[in-house]
């Protein structure tokens, strides 16, 4: 059983601690792996974009020779003249020179350019970067470029071709840019090598695959170290770049047995961009995020495990340290070890809370236990002073008697039923509420029958307003005070005597006071009474009483208070909590 329970508890720690965080973990993965996602498609984008912008660069370079063949009117006029071989003049071979020097220097400084052709139509001569000079178009191996010029209308474009620079050599695959003039008929052509071209669209870029394909669907150049792809991936790449519009474009595209995410951009001359990333590399990052998110999950669980156990098992051992307390305090056994699970405050403040409740659980037990007793052996003194119900059956006895005899009520017959009325009074649940007006008139039937035996040796005063007569008291609370004062203070003087009851209420207490004017006591006497009262014995029932029961029933703050002077006179008083009526 207590296994089962531990395993249970065991579980809902571990489940209340471990839903929120995996929770909140995959809340967190979610968002970082959406903001990954991003920031790989931002990344490809910003790769098509850069494959783009040097592509744009390349072109920008064929165009610079375009403009310096074509915009200047007096060069194309030297140029022409040059490849007619008419006469020329200082100028013009000025000119001409300048080109062919522009020439060297164009494809010393940039590799990537193979060489740089001038054709005008109707002459049989090409001005060509790589001869440095004019060449007959019937002595060149390299003019399969001619068809493509003669048949395109377009002004400028791209063309992929294999350029053939001797009949004895193997072609080099190249990029021709095509520019036509317009002050002449004819056109500059740049060749530029393909894979220097790869290397330099593709250098430091994180695509798989990148292609510049034509409005026309032709492919000029594809990304190096890829392989041709098949008509499949060509159909769809051809779909995304009509689909393009002239509009960047992003989709997931499927070829070669594989999903990229491919990015169409526009490029110069009517090309098209087509960035390629792999499914694979486009989660590759996101694969590593994963792992190294899941090995700290993997971390936080086994954390929130050994937490979990740890705080079952410690409040297991509280658990079976307070059953043992209880149980011990059940037996009247206590132990004030310090328990072992026992590491912090705050450990060490709720083991001293259970013991201190224990502690006073057992005392307040104690006490109630021996005021029980106490009251109980109280009443059993009063009861034994006289035997109530014995004493009240012969006193109804007499009165018949007395009134058998004299055939009418005399003095013996008014004390008799005073006393018998007393005895009722008392023989009642003596732990029960009466009103003020109540005791008091006990009190007078008291003082009735006084009056016989002491006849004119005191005088008895009460010193109260009507409107106290409904708060409610303890029964048989006055008449012990007034009989003390008779007894003992004015029994013993040689004449008479004055007691004086007073009652007053004050700022939520009913105070009692009797006041005689009898023979009092010294200081020793009245420690000596003090004495008497709070450790009753056999001796002085009635003020020991009278004081234990005020206790019990008020508190600390109503016990006796006595002030007496020798041959003055004592005042004992009391104060009680007052209501206004039962």
């Amino acid at each position: 059983m207590r296994k089962r329970n531990f395993i249970k508890r065991f579980l809902y720690y571990t489940g209340i601690i471990t839903i929120p965080i995996i929770t909140l973990f995959f809340i967190f993965m979610a968002v970082i792996v959406y903001r990954k996602q991003q920031d790989i498609e931002t990344e490809a984008v910003k790769s098509a974009q850069a494959v783009r912008d040097n592509y744009s660069l390349v072109l920008d370079s064929a165009a610079t020779q375009y403009d310096l063949l074509a915009r200047n009117p007096r060069m194309s006029i030297s140029l022409r003249n040059y490849i007619s071989h008419k006469q020329i003049g200082y100028l013009d071979v000025i000119l001409t020179n300048s080109i062919l020097s522009n020439f060297a220097s164009l494809t010393s400084h940039a590799s990537y350019i193979a060489s740089v052709y001038y054709y005008l139509d109707g002459y049989d001569s090409l001005l060509t970067s790589y001869t440095g000079g004019i060449t007959q178009l019937s002595q060149f191996s390299d003019l399969n470029w001619l068809p493509s010029y003669v048949e395109s209308e377009r002004n400028e474009w791209v063309e992929k071709r294999n350029m053939h620079l001797y009949s004895y050599t193997n072609p080099i695959p190249v990029l021709t840019y095509y520019k036509k003039l317009s002050m002449f008929r004819g056109v500059v052509m740049v060749n530029i090598y393909e894979d220097q071209l790869k290397q330099m669209l593709g250098g430091g870029s994180s695509l798989d695959q990148f292609f510049i394909i034509d409005a026309d669907g032709s492919f000029l150049l594809q990304g190096r170290g890829t392989t041709e792809p098949d008509q499949e991936a060509k159909d769809a790449l051809i779909s995304a770049v009509r689909a393009a519009s002239g509009t960047p474009f992003q989709d997931w595209i499927s070829f070669d047995h594989t999903k990229y995410f491919v990015r169409i951009v526009p490029a110069d001359c009517g090309t098209y961009i087509a960035a390629c990333t792999s499914r694979s590399s486009y989660y590759q990052a996101l694969y590593t995020l994963l792992f190294q998110l899941f090995i700290v999950l993997a971390v936080i669980i086994c954390t929130v495990v050994w937490i979990a156990y740890t705080i079952t098992k410690k409040n297991f051992q509280q658990i079976d340290y307070f059953v043992t307390v209880f149980s011990d305090a059940e037996r009247g056994t206590y132990k004030n070890e310090k328990p072992a699970f026992i590491k912090d405050e705050y450990d060490l403040i709720l083991n001293n809370i259970v013991q201190l409740f224990i502690r006073q659980t057992f005392l307040k037990n104690q006490l109630a236990l021996k005021e029980q007793e106490q009251k109980l052996a109280e009443m059993t003194a009063l009861q034994l002073q006289i035997n109530p119900h014995f004493l009240f059956n012969t006193l109804q006895t007499l009165d018949f008697k007395a009134l058998e005899y004299m055939q009418k009520p005399t003095a013996l017959n008014r004390i008799i039923e005073a006393l018998s009325d007393i005895l009722k009074y008392s023989l009642q649940n003596t732990a029960s509420m009466v009103t003020l007006k109540d005791e008091i008139e006990y009190l007078k039937k008291y003082d009735h029958i006084q009056r016989y035996r002491y006849e004119d040796k005191y005088i008895l005063y009460y010193d109260y307003d009507e409107e106290l007569e409904n708060t409610p008291i303890i029964r048989l609370i006055l008449q012990p005070l007034i009989e003390n004062s008779l007894y003992h203070g004015i029994k013993p003087l040689e004449g008479s005597g004055f007691i004086k009851l007073k009652i007053t209420e004050k700022a939520e207490w009913l105070t009692v006071t009797v006041i005689d004017t009898g023979v009092g006591m010294n200081q020793a006497e009245t420690a000596a009474l003090y004495e008497k009262i709070s450790h009753p014995g056999n001796e002085s029932i009635g003020l020991a009483n009278v004081n234990s029961r005020l206790v019990m029933q008020y508190g600390e703050e109503s016990r006796l208070k006595i002030l007496s002077k020798k041959n003055m006179g004592t005042c004992i008083s009391f104060r009680i909590p007052f209501f206004r009526s039962l």
